[in-house]
C-alpha cells in the first residue's frame, strides 16, 4: 500500500450525525506562554480516502489529526473509538502521535461498502475532545450508493433516549440458502449518539434483519439478558429510512400481583411485578372477590392507570359543567327575585349558593408520563367494602409488556377506617343503618365518595367479572 492520502471531502448528514470538515493546520500546538488550547482535535487525513475504491487489504487504515492525541479516550479504551461497517472480526486500535492506526481481524474483504466512523472520545492531551464524530466511506469494489437507514432509540419504560446503543444490520440470505451456504454474513454497525441516534450511511440495497441492543457487557454481541429490539427492513438505491426502536429487557415469567390499595369505597389498584402495555386491550383478564360469606361484590371494570386517570378527568368536567350551570342558574334566579322585591328567598339561594367544582387539572409532566407502561391496574367494584373486614382478590389473564401471558394472582384487600367524630345522635339524614359501614345509599349520602363523586354504584357501567 501507498502512504497515507489526505482527505478531500467530510460527509454530512443533517440532523443525524455531524461531521467535522477536514483541514490542515500549520501550527500544532499552543506556543509556550501562550493561550491555552481549548480545541479538540480534527481529522486531516484519511487512508483510504474519503469515496475511494480500493483493492481489498489486510492492512490498517489511518486517520490522522491536527495535534497530538492522547493515548487513552474520553470515556474507556481507544478501541471503543473506531466503529467499522461492515464489521466482519475483533478490531484493534493503536495510538501514535497524531494518527490512529486501525486493523480488523480477517482484514478488509473484496466487494463491500466500508463505513469508518470515529467517535468524539478522542482527546488531545489538554484533554480537549472532538466536537462531534467524524466518518467516511470507502469500497472494496462496488459502486457507493447514497442509502440512509437512521432513526432514534429510547428505553421501553421510561421513553428516555439511550446514548451508546448498538444496532447491528445483517443482509436476510437469499431465498433457498442456508446457514451451511455462507459460513459469516458481516453486520453493518452503528451506535447511538447522547439523544440516542443512530444513521447507517451507504449501506449496500438489499433486505436487512435489524437489532438494536445495550451492549451492557461490551462484547459487541447481543445476549439474551440485554434490552433488544430487532425489526426488518428492505433498502434500495437512493432510499433514506428512518426506523425508531424502543428497547425492553426480556423476560419470561408472567406476572404477578402484589400489593392492593382501596384508592376509595368503590376502587381498588392492584400493583404487579411486572409493567404493563397500556396500550393492550385487557382481554381475557378476570377478577373476583371474596369471601363468600360477605355480600357479592361484582368487578364492573379493569382499567390501565392511564384509562382510569383519563375517566377521573372525564367525571371532574362533567361535575365541573354540572356546577357551573346550576351555579349560573341560581345566580338569574336570585337577580329575579331580588327584582321582584322577594329579597327573603333570593337570600335562602344565596345562603346555599356554592362556588362550582373546578374542572380536571393535569401536571404537564403528569401528561408526558400518562402513555408510559405502569405496574397497576384499576378495578372498578359494584358496591362498597364493608370496614375492616379482609376480602380475597383473585386475578388472572394478565399479560405483561414482554407479552408473557398467564399473569395474576391472590391478594388480600382490607378497607381501613378513615377516623372521624361520630354524629352525636346516630347516623347523619339519609344514610341507610342496614349498609355496610361507610357504605353509600342509592342517593349518594353517607361514607365515602366512590369514583369522581357520582351517587350510587358505579354508573354506566354493568356487573362483568371477565373483560372479553
Amino acid at each position: 500500500m501507498n502512504g497515507p492520502r489526505f482527505a478531500r471531502a467530510a460527509l454530512h448528514l443533517g440532523g443525524v450525525i455531524g461531521l467535522l470538515s477536514i483541514c490542515a493546520c500549520a501550527n500544532q500546538g499552543s506556543p509556550a506562554g501562550g493561550p491555552q488550547d481549548r480545541s479538540g482535535p480534527q481529522v486531516v487525513g484519511t487512508f483510504p480516502e474519503p469515496f475511494a475504491i480500493v483493492a481489498a487489504f489486510d492492512d490498517e487504515i489511518r486517520v490522522e489529526f491536527n495535534e497530538r492525541i492522547s493515548e487513552r479516550g474520553r470515556q474507556g479504551s481507544l478501541d471503543d473509538a473506531v466503529v467499522i461497517s461492515p464489521e466482519s472480526g475483533e478490531i484493534s486500535v493503536r495510538h501514535s502521535s497524531r494518527a490512529l492506526r486501525v486493523t480488523m481481524e480477517g482484514g478488509f474483504r473484496p466487494d463491500e461498502v466500508y463505513r469508518v466512523t470515529i467517535q468524539p472520545t478522542v482527546q488531545d492531551l489538554f484533554q480537549n475532545a472532538m466536537v462531534g464524530a467524524f466518518e467516511f466511506i470507502f469500497s472494496t469494489g462496488p459502486e457507493m450508493s447514497p442509502t440512509v437507514l437512521a432513526g432514534s432509540i429510547v428505553d421501553r419504560i421510561t421513553d428516555q433516549p439511550i446514548a451508546g446503543a448498538r444496532v447491528m444490520a445483517r443482509a436476510v440470505r437469499p431465498e433457498g440458502e442456508g446457514e451451511a451456504d455462507d459460513t459469516v454474513i458481516p453486520a453493518h454497525i452503528a451506535t447511538t449518539d447522547a439523544q440516542g441516534v443512530y444513521a447507517f450511511r451507504y449501506v449496500p440495497v438489499g433486505r436487512y434483519d435489524l437489532t438494536a441492543f445495550v451492549d451492557e457487557n461490551r462484547n459487541r454481541e447481543h445476549n439474551d439478558s440485554e434490552p433488544v429490539g430487532i425489526a426488518q427492513e428492505l433498502l434500495n438505491a437512493a432510499d433514506t429510512i428512518f426506523l425508531d426502536f424502543a428497547l425492553l429487557a426480556p423476560d419470561t415469567t408472567p406476572a404477578l400481583a402484589g400489593s392492593v390499595d382501596a384508592v376509595d369505597s368503590l376502587t381498588l389498584s392492584v400493583g404487579f411485578d411486572d409493567f404493563l402495555d397500556p396500550d393492550s386491550e385487557l382481554v381475557g383478564v378476570s377478577a373476583s372477590l371474596g369471601p363468600d360469606s360477605l355480600p357479592a361484590i361484582e368487578i364492573l371494570a379493569i382499567m390501565h392507570e392511564r384509562d382510569y386517570r383519563a375517566r377521573q378527568d372525564v367525571i371532574q368536567d362533567s361535575l365541573h359543567v354540572s356546577d357551573s350551570i346550576q351555579f349560573e342558574e341560581d345566580q338569574q334566579q336570585i337577580e329575579l327575585l331580588t327584582s321582584a322585591g322577594d329579597s327573603a328567598a333570593a337570600a335562602e339561594i344565596q345562603s346555599q349558593l356554592t362556588s362550582p367544582r373546578p374542572p380536571a387539572q393535569i401536571d404537564p409532566r403528569e401528561s408526558q408520563t400518562r402513555d408510559l407502561p405502569t405496574q397497576v391496574l384499576f378495578f372498578l367494584l359494584s358496591d362498597t367494602l364493608y370496614v375492616d373486614r379482609s376480602y380475597e382478590l383473585t386475578v388472572s389473564g394478565v399479560t405483561n409488556i414482554n407479552d408473557v401471558p398467564g399473569g395474576g394472582g391472590t391478594a388480600e384487600v382490607l378497607r381501613e377506617e378513615v377516623s372521624a367524630d361520630p354524629p352525636p345522635n346516630g347516623p347523619p339524614p339519609g344514610t341507610d343503618p342496614t349498609r355496610p359501614p361507610g357504605a353509600l345509599t342509592p342517593g349518594g349520602a353517607g361514607g365515602a365518595p366512590n369514583p369522581g363523586g357520582l351517587p350510587g354504584p358505579n354508573p354506566g357501567l354493568q356487573p362483568s367479572s371477565s373483560h372479553e
